[in-house]
């Protein structure tokens, strides 16, 4: 940056531009007066670090100290803070506390002058400015907002780097510097957050965690035993909020994340590092055995909940792309490993070959071996949600891996997910060799994209993401689940009508909810099949039942990504642009085409290619089944909706009881530098579906035989039962079966 544009910088109110220039300055090795780190990076760490052979320390000291050094050349800007998220002095502020931790880290590791003028600077000019600072002039609507920032959350992940900068260079200060930082800015930023925002210290929410984790930090650094008592057990001191509260309520008895993987990924590190604060200077508290081990569940919990390359499933308000190289997830599985010796961390620490710079850092780097695989096993699990585990939850159902390949459906029923929550309970997604096929929304925003509304939610948020119709799922007469009130679908809950997923074969997971349309009760049963002699890749027969008081119109929804290759029926393409309805998000879908299954058709087929790979929809139809092909952009004037398409299967208004019966089929291949093509075609013909008594029949044709694929959607299961199907009878142990006939 030239100095003309600092000049102007330092005239618009950026504080502290003295003695801002370090590259070339002296790097005179010094010694701390008093070096006791208190929170992450002792100097037993510190001195593990250097004695390390592991190369993934090697390779992380190595990038810490190519980032110094370009961090060094640069002056320091603390401007007023004027912008909302992803405006420059947002950006700016957000920049500094990352680089400011870095310096102190390669600070505490190789101790220099010119590193040092850098920290005392960085702090100087926060000091001075942060006592004149009022509300930031754009707080964020409906949420608290901070002085630094839009909102407070922002504040607080600040000052959890700062306090850890701090706690790693105070020994190098003079007591006159300590003094300014500590009174000036350190214990202003707690009280703001701790008193000033006192409703979000004590909130159970990612903020409410994020604060108390930075005052309770600042308070063991400062040694004022009040802040960090109060982080622990909240304001009262009574345990009915703070950290151990958040604990108990934020995470089910399996470690998920109320409010979804994206978010979880988020608050994961405010929880395992304020946890190892804790566990280092209040060991008393024994917090890592807390609620059996819950820090250890949610960390394995939220690796589980990522696709084949490591891509958290986008449930609720989730941004894409986001995957576990995050530098949350590197703290919390160097954590959880030091705590829990849990060796099936070590291969995703391996492959994402990257440290946090902390004691469990270099100890989890250090238990890598040449045997330690690079390859993480997901099983297929059930997953609860609800602190006793009773608040319905995901089966993430995968095919057996040893390589790459895995096809994985998630079946999503569990709670609302708080203010982050979609109305998309018993709804379905998939991917397959780490690609989306069949997506979940996630979230209508542009985060910290300034020109997209300030980097906030859109509003098409909660005219489209959040609805029922933007989900795999069931709409009845185009109305949103729960009414579409947050409040009322946070007082009901679905629930696991039953799980199998033990076997290579067959899988199956059955969830059932009787509280998201007044009257109607629904289930919905995902099997996946693993049977070589119908196909060469697993495929899933998906059977969704409605049973009402009353009459519905049915929609069911399949959004998925790729392009249409072939349509086993009749449809016909609108002249005129037409939106498949008013509101509840159909008042963004344009209607693509609109179609009938052929002339005494039984089914419909409709396929598509997506990453070179062929899927196929064939399902059960009758004359009245309406289908449509929609895409996203319909009143959408700023396109702040993602393109997306769905393939949208209609009952009409004239059944109160239906089910929809469909088989989602992956099968061949495209391999565009070969042009050569592979198993195009779907293999399943002849579907079929009927009910004896809570039972699901399901018959198919594949490669020239039929086969009889049975399901008890009972909870209980009746021995040795015997179905009967087209004159014959079949016996079998009342559970579940496919036999070929």
């Amino acid at each position: 940056m030239n100095w003309k544009l600092i000049l102007i910088v330092c005239l618009l109110g950026v504080v502290s531009c003295e003695d801002s220039t370090t590259a070339g300055g002296d790097t005179t090795t010094i010694e701390a007066t008093n070096s006791s780190s208190k929170l992450l990076l002792s100097d037993d760490g510190i001195a593990d670090f250097k004695s390390s052979n592991s190369d993934v320390v090697k390779n992380t000291l190595k990038e810490l100290s190519q980032s110094v050094d370009v961090i060094l050349t640069a002056p320091i800007e603390i401007p007023q803070p004027v912008d909302a998220g992803g405006g420059y002095s947002h950006e700016k502020h957000k920049q500094n506390y990352a680089e400011l931790y870095k310096v102190a880290l390669s600070q505490s590791l190789d101790p220099q002058e010119d590193k040092l003028t850098y920290i005392r600077n960085m702090f100087d000019g926060y000091a001075n400015m942060y006592p004149t600072l009022g509300m930031h002039p754009k707080d964020k609507e409906n949420h608290p907002g901070g002085k630094l920032y839009w909102q407070g959350l922002n504040e607080a992940v600040t000052l959890f780097y700062m306090i850890q900068s701090y706690d790693l260079t105070r020994g190098y200060l003079t007591e006159d510097e300590r003094l300014k930082i500590e009174k000036d800015l350190l214990r202003p930023m707690a009280k703001f957050l701790s008193e000033d925002s006192y409703e979000v210290f004590n909130k159970i929410h990612n903020h409410g965690t994020w604060s108390v984790a930075a005052v309770g930090m600042t308070g063991m650094v400062l040694g004022d035993d009040d802040m960090v008592q109060r982080s622990i057990y909240g304001s009262n001191k009574d345990g009915k909020t703070g950290f151990i509260a958040q604990l108990d309520h934020l995470f089910s008895s399996d470690g998920f994340y109320s409010e979804g993987p994206y978010y979880h990924r988020y608050a994961i590190l405010p929880f395992i590092a304020f946890a190892q604060a804790i566990e280092n200077n209040e060991p008393e508290v024994k917090i890592f055995e807390h609620r059996d081990g819950i820090l250890r569940k949610a960390v394995t919990t939220l690796l589980q909940l990522t696709d084949e390359q490591g891509r958290f499933y986008p449930i609720n308000d989730a941004i894409k792309s986001k995957t576990w190289e995050s530098d949350e997830v590197v703290f919390a599985t160097n954590i959880a490993y030091k705590q829990y010796k849990d060796a099936s961390l070590l291969p995703v620490i391996k492959m994402m070959n990257k440290i946090s710079y902390t004691d469990a850092g270099v100890i989890a780097a250090n238990a890598i071996t040449d045997d330690t695989e690079d390859f993480y096993n997901r099983p297929s699990m059930f997953i609860a949600d609800g602190v006793e585990g009773k608040s319905g939850g995901l089966a993430l159902m995968r095919s057996p891996q040893n390589t790459s390949g895995q096809l994985q459906a998630v079946l999503k029923f569990s709670t609302q997910g708080m203010g982050h929550g979609h109305f998309d309970r018993l709804s379905l997604s998939v991917y397959d060799y780490g690609n989306e096929i069949m997506p979940d929304y996630g979230a209508a925003r542009f985060l910290n994209i300034e020109t997209k509304r300030g980097g906030r939610y859109l509003p098409e948020n909660k005219t489209y993401a959040q609805h029922t119709i933007a989900h795999g799922a069931v709409v009845l007469d185009e109305k949103s689940q729960y009414k579409g009130n947050v409040k009322y679908s946070e007082e009901h809950v679905s629930h696991v009508v039953k799980t199998d997923m033990s076997g290579e074969r067959l899988q199956v997971s059955i969830a059932a909810d009787s509280t998201a349309y007044n009257g109607t009760n629904l289930s919905r049963s995902i099997t996946m099949i693993n049977e070589p002699e119908i196909s060469n890749r697993p495929f899933l027969i998906d059977l969704y039942h409605i049973d009402s008081k009353t009459s519905h119109q049915m929609d069911l929804n399949y959004p998925f990504f790729g392009d249409i290759i072939d349509t086993q029926f009749d449809y016909s393409r609108p002249v005129n642009k037409t939106v498949l309805g008013k509101d509840n998000g159909y008042n963004h879908l344009e209607v693509l085409a609109q179609g009938s299954p052929k002339s005494n058709a039984t089914n419909t087929q409709f396929s598509f290619l997506q990453a070179q790979r062929f899927y196929s929809i064939t399902s059960v139809a009758d004359a009245s089944t309406q289908l449509f092909i929609t895409q996203t952009g319909a009143n959408d004037p700023e396109f702040n909706i993602n393109l997306q398409r769905q393939y949208l299967i209609r009952q009409p208004k004239n059944k109160t009881s239906h089910t929809f019966a469909s088989v989602i089929e992956p099968h061949g291949f495209f391999d565009p530098v070969k042009e050569t093509v592979t198993y195009p075609k779907s293999v399943i013909s002849n579907l079929k579906h009927e009910q004896q008594d809570g039972y699901d029949i399901v018959t198919f044709n594949a490669g020239g035989a039929m086969y009889l694929y049975t399901l008890s959607r009972k909870r209980d299961n009746n021995k040795n039962h015997t179905i009967e199907y087209n004159g014959k009878s079949y016996s079998w142990d009342g559970t579940h079966q496919l036999i070929k006939l």
